[in-house]
């Protein structure tokens, strides 16, 4: 299968380097220097402290446009989104959006593709240069359909080596399960500058973590509270030495994603006259410190 992945960062490099060795891959970056970087040297995939270098993927900048492939996946961060519409919202092949937070689903209905998905992802990436991605953390990547049978997504059937694809019956709650997890984790491990697991091994911590839970889940009316509860917690548990990518983002200067994730809350709380305090604090926190440059 001919696949265009749009977007060079982490979760873009991390996609080429995984699926290349199953189907024919052309990364689309947002720089030309980053595409020729790629098509030069290969691009670096380091798993378990060993590096890999593959030099089977064809890169290219955005603005040359995609070629004809039989599915796109689109990795850029949500904010991200509005300025690469002009180049996917006539295109007819099957996409893939992998975005954290919801306010994305807003964009989809302004495509022209009659097949739509959106997944979320639950691997460890993280980018050391223009052509070198690191797979941190093993997990799955959720797939659900918006628009379209799932029945077409062959990744849904194929066993790729340590990066496996499942299917979800229901967007709107798999994009929420994820959401509930980004919001409680990333905002707080950004503001109090700890690993994930210091939420819970932290009692005052913990304390804040309860109390932004309580809140959102009251702002988002989840359906079965308790086991949201328990999810957040278990994510802690098994992420407990890693430093969350807002955390990074906020450490090397870079925008965060707290208007996806955050600022999507905030609306529902507005459109739904809940109370909101300790969601709205943290959100002014980590637009202060993003303001900053951290």
């Amino acid at each position: 299968m001919r696949i265009g992945i749009i977007g060079g960062g982490a979760i873009g490099l991390l996609f080429a380097s995984r699926l290349s060795g199953n189907h024919s891959v052309t990364l689309y970056t947002r720089t030309m220097e980053q595409a020729s970087i790629i098509n030069r040297d290969g691009l670096c995939l380091i798993e378990n402290g060993e590096s890999r270098l593959l030099t089977g993927i064809v890169s290219k900048a955005m603005e040359e446009g995609t070629s004809s492939e039989d599915l796109i996946i689109i990795t850029v961060k949500q904010y991200h989104l509005s300025q690469i519409l002009p180049v996917i919202e006539r295109i007819q092949v099957p996409l893939l959006f992998l975005q954290n937070g919801y306010g994305h689903i807003s964009y989809l209905k302004q495509l022209q593709s009659p097949v739509i998905y959106v997944g979320v992802v639950e691997h460890g990436a993280l980018k050391h240069d223009q052509n070198t991605v690191e797979h941190t953390g093993l997990g799955i990547t959720r797939v659900a359909s918006f628009k379209g049978s799932l029945d077409q997504l062959s990744l849904l059937d194929e066993k790729i080596n340590r990066f496996p694809f499942s299917k979800s019956g229901n967007y709107h709650s798999m994009l929420i399960d994820k959401l509930v997890v980004n919001a409680v984790i990333n905002p707080l491990t950004a503001i109090l500058s700890v690993e994930n697991g210091k939420l819970i091994s932290n009692p005052f911590y913990y304390q804040l973590f309860q109390a932004l839970f309580e809140e959102i889940s009251a702002i988002l009316e989840l359906p079965n509270k308790m086991g949201s509860f328990e999810h957040v917690k278990s994510v802690c548990f098994a992420t407990a030495e890693n430093r969350s990518s807002m955390l990074k983002d906020i450490d090397n200067g870079r925008k965060t994603e707290i208007d996806a994730i955050l600022g999507y809350i905030l609306s529902e709380a507005k459109r739904k006259e809940k109370s909101d305090c300790v969601t709205a604090s943290l959100y002014k926190m980590v637009k202060g410190k993003e303001s900053q440059g951290g």
